[in-house]
């Protein structure tokens, strides 16, 4: 039963464990939860990466200070390790962390020390995501207007998207950020940078698949072990352990297919890490021939044009211009460049008006 959990460990969300901790004669500090205190050691579940947890025992003689936390500490664990959006363009973004984590916690732990600290936050969450639902952007912590977000969708798209693949927690996730990018805001400034940022996910998902490929196969030897060594009873309990784990896979699986991405979560199922190999392999070889370093050529003639049309230097920016369009001539920002050239030009023409005469006494 002990590697049936384990196992299943692989299929659950992550909780912070920092609510409960041990402190070591060393002055060690092991963050946790702690499961067990008994006269000769105590049993903490520790954090080993990003979707492993492990029991450790630490023997009573190396321990000098326990930790433990009550319910309503542990469950705001979870709560204050939320991070305010830095970018975000839809509601959905603050709906999650409101109706999933902060909302539950003030309903269930009114009580709770913890509940300023909450109301605090669903106060910042709920403000912004009015904000957000009246059709502003927030954009590495910079708010953009309705108006601003709708005149250029492209280009703030393309910031979004990019910050998104910044802040990712994983390579899918970054991925999936760049495919979002690549569809809808594929001719914005960010395209270049997102390019190599993607490149450097994929290399880093290649890593992780045949690390976790390798972990599933020694956890199913050992599942498949421990099947044969179990009663009757064990067998059953372990079997529905084993159904329950391949539905909650396939309802991530499920899920990222309805919202439309390609990119699956690195799952523990053979299925879908031979369906994201066969993705890595794919894109890595179609983003390789993208010339990102001509296409980021481009972005910033671009970008020297148009500080050049503010300084009034319009033959340098019209040559400014012409290099962008030759380096890349779907860039976005072009075509409004060229127009505020062309104004610029005309209002340079018009006679300066007459100087208005003093009045006479």
């Amino acid at each position: 039963m002990p590697k049936l959990l384990f196992f299943s460990l692989l299929c659950l969300p992550l909780t912070p464990l920092h609510a409960e901790w041990i402190e070591l004669q060393d002055g060690t500090k092991v963050d946790g939860a702690i499961r067990s205190v008994t006269a000769d050691a105590v049993i903490i579940e520790v954090q080993t990466s990003p979707t492993i947890r492990e029991e450790k025992s630490y023997p009573c003689t190396e321990v000098v200070k326990i930790q433990r936390a009550s319910q309503d500490d542990m469950a705001f664990a979870e709560v204050a390790e939320i991070a305010v959006p830095a970018t975000a363009d839809s509601p959905e973004v603050y709906d999650a962390l409101l109706e999933q984590k902060v909302r539950p916690f003030m309903k269930n732990y009114a009580y709770s020390k913890h509940m300023p600290e909450a109301r605090k936050l669903a106060a910042t969450l709920e403000t912004e995501r009015t904000r957000v639902a009246a059709g502003e952007i927030k954009v590495d912590g910079e708010w953009i207007g309705a108006e601003a977000a709708l005149s250029d969708q492209t280009e703030l798209g393309g910031r979004v998207q990019l910050s998104k693949m910044k802040a990712a927690a994983d390579p899918p996730a970054a991925l999936a950020a760049y495919e979002a990018l690549e569809k809808g805001h594929g001719t914005s400034s960010s395209y270049p940078e997102a390019v190599t940022l993607a490149r450097a996910a994929l290399e880093e998902l290649r890593v992780a698949l045949a690390r976790t490929r390798t972990e599933l196969e020694r956890r199913t030897r050992e599942q498949e072990e421990g099947l044969q060594l179990a009663s009757v009873d064990q067998r059953l309990l372990m079997e529905q352990g084993i159904a329950q784990e391949k539905a909650a896979i396939q309802a991530q699986v499920d899920r990222t297919k309805q919202s439309g991405s390609k990119w699956l979560p690195l799952l523990p199922d053979g299925k879908v890490l031979d369906d994201l190999s066969k993705l890595v392999d794919s894109e890595a070889t179609r983003l390789d021939k993208i010339d990102v370093e001509t296409l980021a050529s481009g972005v910033a003639a671009a970008r020297e044009a148009e500080e050049q049309i503010h300084a009034g230097q319009l033959d340098a920016a019209q040559q400014s211009l012409e290099r962008a369009g030759k380096l890349w001539s779907q860039h976005v920002l072009l075509a409004s460049l060229r127009e505020s050239l062309k104004k610029a030009r005309e209002e340079a023409t018009q006679p300066a008006a007459p100087a208005q005469q003093p009045a006479q006494p």
